[in-house]
């Protein structure tokens, strides 16, 4: 397998929390960078949902990035 297969696989043995905590990075980091797109709010608050994403996402990606 390439680092592609070996990253995915590391994926599909993430713990459940962990998991989770991934895809509501994803979610955050998506509603952030919405918010900064479409200019409803004022450009801080897009850039806390961003911050708020990138603290949650450390723990899953020190798993599928650790060896």
């Amino acid at each position: 397998m390439g680092w592609l297969g070996d990253k995915m696989e590391k994926f599909r043995q993430m713990p459940n929390p962990y998991f989770a905590m991934h895809i509501t990075s994803r979610f955050f980091f998506g509603a952030g960078l919405g918010l900064l797109l479409a200019i409803w709010l004022p450009a801080w608050t897009g850039w806390i949902f961003i911050a708020i994403a990138l603290l949650i996402a450390i723990p899953g990606a020190r798993i599928l990035l650790s060896k």
